[in-house]
């Protein structure tokens, strides 16, 4: 049996069906250059596996997701996306030295197991001389944010993991390295995690949370929402 990526473990204590242990996640090299297309990439599936599904098969609404890219200087604009075979892709063009942030807040609008999901992705791509990018969408309750955006191999850096606008402590994360082995990590009392690659290549973050709050969604009744989060990074 392939291995299921540690969300699934997590969702199976609350009792959700392994279809929707699936994550939405974002790739693009974490350097860009002025003037030069970067490539993004958008993906959903399990990501420890590498069995991304196939884009023509995204359940409900999850292919109107809404890609923001938001520049150094604080601006904002949807990125136009297009269907491959396991991936939407598009590009941009940086214009500014400084860090860009790439975000995906997407509500699902089915019901699932009595929940509503809300997944979010995040990616960051740095141009030149840059500061991190402190820039999240306001309706992304649960967001990782690194400490810095250029990482090196054994090097440590502190993040955090901030939920409903404040540090999440005592929560359980998971990190995949580029050889798709995942380790558990737990935030500290401030909601934040320490991150020390120890190889080039690939990494991806990722959390999850239930809220008991219940409500109605497109005129059915939801019990819980169920928040999922990845981030991606490159360690070169």
């Amino acid at each position: 049996m392939k291995t299921k990526i540690s969300l699934l473990a997590m969702l199976v204590v609350f009792s959700i069906s392994s279809a929707f242990a699936h994550a939405l996640w974002i790739e693009t090299a974490s350097t860009g250059k002025k003037g030069q297309a970067q490539e993004v990439k958008i993906f959903f599936g399990e990501y420890e596996a590498n069995e991304p599904d196939s884009a023509a098969k995204w359940f409900s609404n999850l292919k109107q997701f809404s890609l923001v890219l938001t520049a150094p200087n604080g601006s904002t604009k949807v990125l136009t996306t297009a269907p491959d075979v396991h991936f939407f892709k598009t590009s941009f063009t940086p214009d500014e030295d400084g860090t860009y942030k790439l975000s995906i807040v997407h509500e699902v609008s089915d019901i699932y197991e009595k929940a509503k999901i809300e997944y979010y992705a995040f990616a960051d791509v740095v141009v030149g001389n840059a500061k991190t990018n402190s820039a999240y969408p306001a309706t992304a309750a649960l967001t990782i944010r690194p400490e810095k955006n250029v990482f090196k191999v054994g090097e440590t850096s502190n993040h955090q993991l901030i939920y409903n606008n404040a540090p999440f402590a005592k929560q359980k994360l998971t990190i995949v390295n580029p050889a798709r082995k995942a380790e558990q990590t737990e935030t500290d009392a401030t909601g934040k995690f320490t991150f020390k690659p120890a190889e080039k290549g690939n990494y991806f973050f990722e959390a999850f949370t239930e809220d008991k709050t219940a409500g109605k969604l497109n005129g059915k009744d939801y019990e819980k929402v169920w928040h999922l989060v990845t981030y991606t990074t490159q360690v070169k």
